[in-house]
Parts: C-alpha cells; structure tokens; sequence
C-alpha cells in the first residue's frame, strides 16, 4: 500500500502513449483415461500494465492475474545507469503454488489439497557490469496462511502460519536478438532467437516451522532452507521457414518442503513444462530438465508457428513419499500452434496438445493435457 501511495500520483502526469496493457486468458486440461477418466485443468485470466519511465524515470507496473495482484516500480536507474532498482508488492489469495490440488504418480488426491494464500513485499537491486551481464541481489518478506478446503482430510495437518525472509543473489547472461514487442504481456511463448543464461542462489528463512502433511518426512523442513537454481534460453533460425528453440532448467534445494519446492507438468508457462503431465504432476526441489521445439513457417511473411516440442527430464522424488534421494525420468511430446493476428501480432492464440512418456511410477498412462491461451495488446 505505501508503494500504491508514492507512485499512484504520478501516473496523473503520465502522456497516453507511456501506458502499454495486455490482456490474456486462457487454460490447460490433463485426461488420463485409466484413472477413471481422470480431467483435471486450471484455468487462468490476467491484465498486465506498465507505465514507462513516469516514476522518476523508472517504470510503473500494475498485473493481476487470477487471484494474484501486483504493483511494483521497476527499473528505477541511478549511478550513469550501472544500477537499477525494483520493488514491488504482491498478493495472492487461496491457490498458492497450486497447493489446493495434489497429484501423486498422477493421481488426484482432493482430500491432500488444502488453501494456501500470501502477501509478498520484495526489492531489488541490479548491477551492470559490463554488456549483456547483471548481477543482482533479491530482499524479500512474505507472509504465508494455510487453511482447509472443504474436502481436506481431517488427518492431514496443515502447515504453520509463517513469516519468511527470502534473500537471493544472482546473475544474468543475458544476448537475445528479438523485437521487444516479443516480451509483451499477451505472449506467453516468447520466440526466441540469441542465448540467455541465468544462476542463483539463496534461502528461506520461517519463523515457524514444524513437521506437516503426510506422516513420511516428505514435508520436514529446517527453519533455513536453501536452493540453488539455473536456467538458459536459446534460439536459432535457421533459414527463414524453421527455427529451434531451447529451454532448460535445473535446481539442487535442501531442507525444503512443497512449499518451497518447484512445479512441473503440463505445457503451461508458469511451471516446468512436461508434456502429458498434470500441472503441477511433480513437485521437486532436485532436477535438471529440458524442453527443445521445432518450429515451422509455412512461408517467411506469415505471422504464424507450427512445431514439435520434445521436453522432459529428472526429478526427485517421483513417487511423493519422502526419498529425497531417488529420481525418476519424466517427458512427453507436443504439437504446438502459436498464432498471430493484426499488424505486429496484436492479437495471439496458443493452442498446445501435448502426450506424456509411459514411465513406470505413474499410474495407468497413457497421459494427455492440452492448453489453449488469447491474448490482446490493449495499447
């Protein structure tokens, strides 16, 4: 709120053409006819704003998506533009981390799932030191409340309330060579063409912590809890009519919890992507993945892409019964359509049919999802 009441006041200064909005909506659906005709999905509608430069230069961003509202000032430079600063606060009500659905070798368990809400208060500082480069340091306060749906087992203990200081560190590689209408609000897909790379590390500290969920030391952690994470972006066209399109992560955490931990499955762009999958099918904090796409023109004016993804990788903990130290290989296919309509695209749909790999710690396969996403430039 005080953020709102430093800078509400200037957008009254701001000129028409400082203003860009976006809207989207969209959802994902995950069919495994063997679990008794299993549909599971989520679905998602959010509006995205930025106001450049009218907070003392720096931009002013509002977004709201589902139950998530932010407002954060953004970029705020100082010293010959070799620091910036970021700070922002966001909220989200009852669906956190998608705690509310609980799969385990994908099954749905309702009685597992419970209501997970926070207020999040976060600054950043970035460094430039020299191109394409930025290191970074990440402060942040959140406050987490848990609750009971309807459905939650009256055996299944809840997590404590809990304050948590997040600080992280990091750096960024970063070298793409795209427009920069490619990183609008309304395209969840950027194309990507150069190469990204980015590491960090950091900790979660609670001021309260205690044993939680199922009686198997899954859900265990230590007051600090610590994570080390990295990813890399990278495209290349090659010719006017294809293009291949890398995306990679990996992540080693410790003393953590599912609070905590990271969100894979499905072809949605706010988890790890694996093709088939339930979002979130797994849910761990040791993992490297993958997800590579060829993606096609019809001829080298049109707007529009076609294309195969091929995604998957190692995850610990497949089964969700505590054994922090196995893995298991999880993947899948997908046909991809990302279309563009208007003059610079205005106007996107994304539409992703996806079949996951047959492995043997997931339940009866075969395992379909698919995702359908519009999205607008507003102005």
């Amino acid at each position: 709120m005080a953020v709102v009441a430093v800078v509400l006041p200037s957008t009254t200064m701001a000129q028409p053409d400082t203003w860009h909005a976006a809207a989207l909506g969209g959802g994902e659906l995950n069919f495994v006819p063997g679990l008794d005709q299993q549909l599971t999905g989520h679905g998602w509608a959010s509006f995205d704003s930025v106001g450049e430069g009218i907070v003392g230069g720096g931009n002013l961003r509002l977004f709201y998506n589902t139950t998530k509202l932010h407002v954060g000032i953004e970029r705020l430079s100082f010293a010959d533009d070799k620091l910036a600063f970021f700070a922002f606060v966001e909220g989200e009500a009852v669906i956190s981390q998608l705690l509310n659905d609980y799969f385990q070798q994908g099954l749905r368990i309702s009685e597992y799932g419970f209501k997970a809400s926070y207020v999040l208060v976060s600054t950043k500082l970035q460094w430039y030191p020299g191109k394409n480069q930025t290191l970074e340091v990440i402060l942040g306060a959140r406050r987490w409340w848990f609750a009971q749906r309807s459905s939650t087992s009256a055996d299944y203990q809840l997590p404590p309330n809990t304050w948590v200081f997040e600080p992280r560190i990091g750096y960024n590689y970063w070298n793409i060579d795209v427009p920069a209408t490619e990183w609008e609000a309304h395209r969840i897909f950027p194309r990507i063409t150069g190469v990204a790379v980015g590491i960090d590390g950091g900790l979660d500290v609670r001021s309260d912590v205690q044993r939680w969920g199922l009686d198997d030391g899954r859900n265990d952690p230590g007051k600090v809890m610590y994570s080390v994470s990295q990813w890399l972006r990278a495209g290349w066209q090659l010719g006017p009519f294809v293009r291949l399109q890398l995306d990679e992560w990996g992540n080693y955490g410790w003393a953590q919890d599912d609070i905590t931990r990271r969100r894979m499955g499905g072809v949605s762009p706010y988890v790890i992507p694996v093709p088939g999958l339930p979002w979130p099918g797994l849910i761990s904090e040791r993992l490297l993945a993958g997800q590579l796409g060829l993606h096609l023109k019809a001829k080298e004016s049109s707007q529009h892409e076609f294309g195969l993804l091929v995604g998957g990788g190692a995850f610990n903990d497949v089964y969700r019964i505590g054994a922090l130290s196995n893995y298991g290989g999880a993947g899948g296919l997908a046909l991809l359509g990302d279309l563009r309509f208007g003059p610079a695209g205005r106007y996107q749909v994304n539409i992703r049919v996806s079949w996951g790999f047959p492995v043997s710690w997931l339940l009866d396969p075969p395992y379909f999802s698919g995702l359908v996403a519009f999205g607008a430039r507003i102005f």
